[in-house]
């Protein structure tokens, strides 16, 4: 009869450590982040500032922009993935002041936008912008080297427009999580002081 109770015993106590190791485990797995659900979505244009190595104001040299495949390869990232195409528009942009970070105003650079065609594959575009026109820009350096940047946080591209900071987006989602802020163009230069 003691068998019999010391099997039963050990039966149940396998069955609480499997129980809770399996809750635990699937706790972890379901609060870990999801990339391809989480998004970083800047609420004002402080938290932008705050999240970007660099933010520089610039003027779109090219309005239509040169199609290419966002996604790296893994063990190169100056090299596209050849198996996973994801769209995206690079715009020319002259730099003209550099508000925070380690670029030059007279600079050249592309920043990549998500969207547009590429290969077979196409995408909205994320934001569009007009050739000639000064943008705001919160951006980091693309593993890709170069002249190459993208924004770290949507909406990462902005436009001082009657006093008012505004973001520029074809995403519905990120223009009305983004609270306009009244701010002169001297307010919000003093911001880098």
């Amino acid at each position: 009869m003691t068998y019999r109770y010391r099997s039963l015993g050990l039966t149940a106590l396998v069955a609480i450590v499997l129980a809770t190791v399996l809750f635990y485990g699937l706790s972890y797995m379901n609060n870990r982040t999801h990339t391809d659900q989480d998004e970083a979505i800047a609420t004002n244009i402080e938290v932008a500032i705050l999240n970007a190595p660099l933010v520089i104001t610039g003027k779109v040299i090219d309005g239509k922009g040169e199609p290419r495949n966002l996604r790296r390869d893994v063990s190169d990232p100056t090299k596209e993935n050849q198996e996973v195409v994801v769209p995206g528009t690079d715009y020319r942009v002259l730099v003209s002041k550099v508000l925070k970070g380690e670029l030059m105003a007279g600079d050249e650079i592309k920043i990549a936008i998500g969207g547009g065609n590429y290969r077979n594959a196409k995408a909205p575009l994320r934001a569009t912008l007009v050739a000639g026109e000064e943008y705001i820009f919160t951006i980091a350096q693309s593993g890709a080297g170069g002249p190459n940047y993208y924004g770290i946080i949507e909406p990462f591209i902005y436009q001082l427009k009657e006093g008012r900071i505004i973001a520029v987006s074809n995403i519905e989602k990120y223009k009305n999580a983004f609270q306009e802020t009244a701010m002169s163009e001297e307010e919000f230069y003093s911001k880098f002081k």
